[in-house]
């Protein structure tokens, strides 16, 4: 045991006792209605806020200038093309990348494109198929310039936060 004054020292055997704790406590998968029930809960809450959208710096105080808000309202979405779209959170002009939330209806896929830059994405809600793997909530992925994804897909419908280059290559859909 270390030197120290004895509150110190049952500190110490209290943090030793939690970790033993920790380590032997047996794992529990929550129930699976447990999940939808949290994201009702979070989509009510959402859906009543008033909350508004602003995805430009605020001017009006010059102690927070600089500072960017998006609000989780439902404004601010664009469909980029059937089943795929995105509300963008912030583009950063000087390494052209942009910063977004990417919603993918079930079904949906992205054709095959070559990174410019490199491409980062975390999913947040459902699943999908990215560089032949099957992503879930809390799954990360990045892609380095000038690598090549497959169609990008999913099955059950998805929500990513993903940070890319909007001038990605589009490529022809068949692998050479």
């Amino acid at each position: 045991m270390s030197e120290g004054c004895a509150t110190c020292q049952a500190l110490e055997e209290f943090q030793d006792v939690a970790n033993q704790l920790g380590a032997s406590a047996k794992p529990v998968t929550p129930p699976p209605e447990l999940r939808g029930k949290l994201f009702e809960r979070i989509k009510s809450q959402v859906e009543s806020s008033s909350a508004k959208v602003s995805t430009t710096p605020i001017q009006n105080e010059s102690s927070l200038s600089g500072l960017t808000f998006v609000t989780a309202g439902p404004e601010g979405w664009q469909e980029v093309e059937p089943g795929l779209k995105l509300k963008t959170l912030f583009f950063d002009q000087t390494q052209g990348r942009m910063t977004a939330l990417a919603r993918m209806d079930a079904g949906c896929h992205y054709a095959v494109h070559r990174h410019d830059k490199p491409e980062e994405l975390y999913v947040l809600e459902g699943t999908c198929h990215c560089g032949g793997q099957l992503l879930h909530p809390g799954d990360y992925h990045r892609a380095e310039t000038n690598t090549i994804h497959y169609e990008t897909s999913t099955i059950d419908g998805c929500l990513m936060l993903v940070i890319f280059s909007p001038t990605n290559e589009m490529l022809d859909p068949t692998p050479t």
